[in-house]
């Protein structure tokens, strides 16, 4: 795909060329996961060089050589960070401050929880406490959030092999996180070759399907998260709008993150402004969307 129609395609949603300067040249991040070490205690040990995000009290850009092999920190084999692009990160910060609102029996699912990303940074959102519902479609992807959970140390949690898109869970857990799989076009330098609206329109089809279905899984009051690292409307906004049409308790509520974004595209009303995207250029990582839905409670 030639470079030139990528680029107009993306100045429909962005500044292609600030996008593109940074999406080449994005910065490393990295998590430190609090089940099992401070922040604090972290900065104290560490021998990574690292700068603390100000967006995010646990995640730290890091300083090192651009080949720098975190996976083989002695901080990584204990469990103590989780490498993970900061855009990625705070789609989890979204659902606070519901998580210190509930008690010990908060029940979280994540649709397609593997490689254990959102999962385990939402385990530790809970200080692992409550029930944490890990879900994939494949027992290959389940073995690679196995592997997550042993590492850092969730112990909250269950794993299930099902179709996200008929998970058949009815009003079963107070938070639903459904980080959809998608094109991937804010992630990864290979963007430019995967490039093609065509695939953003079928995979927009499953990605409905599964909305609808992890929406049916939240309970009365509940909120779900539905986000992909990627740019196309028709992955984004159009499925968000496809459940708000045909689901009458569904509303889009505000995500209280104070981070550089666009607003999600007014061409579908008001209340996507409600929405995140954020590009490359915004927080030096990867591009993401974001949407926070609610399901109202009905009376009566």
């Amino acid at each position: 795909m030639e470079l030139s129609a990528y680029k107009n395609w993306l100045s429909s949603y962005t500044d292609s060329d600030k996008c593109l300067e940074v999406f080449y040249n994005q910065k490393q991040f990295f998590r430190v996961n609090t089940i099992k070490i401070s922040v604090e205690k972290f900065i104290e040990d560490t021998k990574i060089k690292c700068n603390r995000s100000k967006y995010c009290d646990t995640a730290f850009e890091l300083e090192e050589d651009r080949n720098y092999a975190i996976g083989k920190t002695w901080e990584y084999f204990l469990g103590y960070i989780y490498p993970q692009s900061l855009s990625s990160i705070l789609v989890s910060l979204a659902f606070d401050p519901r998580f210190d609102a509930h008690d010990s029996m908060l029940t979280v699912l994540d649709v397609a929880a593997a490689p254990g990303s959102k999962f385990s940074h939402i385990a530790a959102l809970m200080k692992n406490k409550g029930v944490l519902v890990g879900n994939d479609i494949k027992k290959e992807k389940i073995s690679a959030l196995y592997s997550t959970i042993n590492r850092l140390n969730v112990l909250n949690c269950i794993t299930t092999i099902r179709d996200g898109s008929r998970l058949n869970w009815r009003e079963r857990f107070d938070n639903v996180l459904l980080d959809a799989p998608c094109t991937a076009l804010g992630s990864g330098e290979s963007a430019l070759k995967r490039w093609q609206v065509d695939h953003s329109e079928q995979i927009s089809i499953l990605q409905k399907k599964m909305l609808f279905s992890a929406y049916d899984a939240l309970k009365p009051g509940g909120e779900l998260i539905y986000s992909t690292c990627t740019y196309a409307k028709e992955e984004n906004e159009e499925v968000v709008n496809n459940l708000l049409q045909n689901v009458s308790t569904s509303k889009l509520v505000e995500i209280n993150l104070d981070i550089p974004h666009e607003s999600g595209l007014s061409e579908y009303g008001n209340e996507f402004r409600k929405c995140y995207r954020i590009y490359p250029q915004h927080i030096q990582s990867e591009g993401f969307f974001i949407a926070k839905i609610k399901k109202l409670e009905v009376l009566g």
